[in-house]
């Protein structure tokens, strides 16, 4: 039921397609009857993957009651509230099926489910039975924008890697997944999927070395083979942008100074100048994705928010991130994408599949859990809830 709304695959049928489902109507039954499911599997709440409820709460009294800045770039700003609301909702779902009974495995499914939707609307995309992008030449998939495909799919693997022990899974799903990424010519998506990718084959390589050696070899004529299908679409015809054109080209000949996007560095120091502007309060919610574009998480919070929301957001990626050394970075493959993406996209904190992997992060790095029950305990087991591993709070 999350796969159609966060892969967009719902919105997009409904608006060019005649889908019959309002998304609107969907998002709210189906998060009624999810939040039925949960509460009926004994959930077990880790408090930290709570805290960026507050972050989203905090932005959403920003844009409601305060209005510093009117988004009207999607017709009015209530719609842009009510999007708000919606991903709040969709946000509040993801983080809570990890505190459910079955929820890593749970979490495992639903990772590779949005993976492999994002893959599908690529593939269908990038063989010519639909157009979703903005952008000619690189594919989307229903996200419409080819760089948030990347982001989702390597937010995800970060989790797969973290809650799935299945090795040979995961590869299949990385094989997938580079494919997919590939068609969307996202620089930023391609060099975070290494990133990931090749430590995590590298810890495994001794264990897995005959089936990674075959893996190799049979890759390296593919790659090869993908590779001059990308040059000859591009000189055919179908990848008609120069933009699109120059970054094949870069791709293809690991020419990492063409890789460099300068229109990247004058939109940050455009973003700079504008937070000097407004440095403590920031200028409203929205300002950050809409009137500027920085391409930098840090400074579209700011922009939005001011130096307090920078605090709250910073202090709570990196404050996992050193949880993480601490216990030999447990965790860390959850933590690389969404340390990586802060310097390369401005609409991170808008995905709800974003604060999805910061809260499989904190339940994967804090054991502690809150139970929430509807009766006391008696006498006799009170002292025993006393002992026990997950703190017991009667409601």
């Amino acid at each position: 039921m999350l796969a159609p709304l966060t892969t967009c695959w719902l919105s997009w049928h409904y608006e060019n397609a005649g889908f019959p489902i309002k998304p609107r109507d969907f998002t709210l039954g189906m998060g009624a009857l999810l939040l039925v499911i949960i509460a009926s599997n004994r959930p077990k709440f880790c408090w930290p993957a709570l805290l960026p409820l507050v972050f989203l709460l905090w932005r959403i009294f920003d844009c409601v009651a305060l209005e510093r800045y009117s988004v009207v770039s999607l017709g009015t700003h209530q719609f842009f509230i009510m999007i708000m609301l919606a991903n709040f909702l969709i946000t509040l779902l993801l983080m809570l099926i990890p505190s459910t009974e079955r929820g890593m495995e749970t979490v495992r499914w639903l990772a590779t489910a949005i993976i492999i939707g994002c893959a599908a609307a690529n593939f269908y995309e990038w063989l010519g039975y639909g157009s979703f992008t903005r952008i000619s030449g690189r594919m989307s998939g229903f996200l419409e924008d080819p760089n948030h495909s990347p982001i989702l799919i390597c937010l995800l693997l970060g989790v797969l890697f973290t809650v799935n022990p299945n090795f040979w899974w995961n590869m299949a799903v990385v094989g997938v997944s580079t494919v997919a990424i590939a068609v969307t010519l996202s620089r930023s998506g391609m060099a975070v999927f290494a990133v990931m990718v090749l430590p995590y084959i590298a810890i495994h390589f001794r264990e897995r070395m005959r089936g990674l050696l075959i893996i190799a070899v049979l890759s390296v004529p593919l790659g090869g083979m993908g590779l001059t299908m990308l040059a000859q679409s591009s000189r055919s015809g179908i990848i008609s942008n120069e933009d699109v054109g120059g970054r094949l080209q870069a791709i293809y000949d690991l020419d990492f100074e063409k890789i460099k996007s300068p229109e990247r560095v004058k939109d940050l120091q455009d973003g700079w100048e504008a937070v000097s502007r407004a440095t403590i309060f920031g200028h409203g919610i929205g300002a950050g994705t809409n009137h500027w574009q920085p391409h930098n998480q840090i400074i579209s919070v700011w922009l939005d928010m001011g130096i307090f929301g920078v605090l709250f957001f910073a202090g709570l990626v990196f404050t996992l991130a050193f949880v993480s050394m601490r216990q030999r970075f447990r965790g860390f493959f959850c933590l690389l994408p969404v340390l990586l993406f802060i310097p390369c996209s401005q609409v991170l904190i808008e995905m709800p599949v974003y604060w999805f992997t910061i809260a499989v992060t904190c339940h994967v790095l804090f054991p502690q859990r809150i139970v929430f029950q509807l009766f006391a305990a008696t006498k006799a087991n009170a002292t025993d809830a006393l002992f026990s591993a997950p703190q017991k709070i009667s409601a």
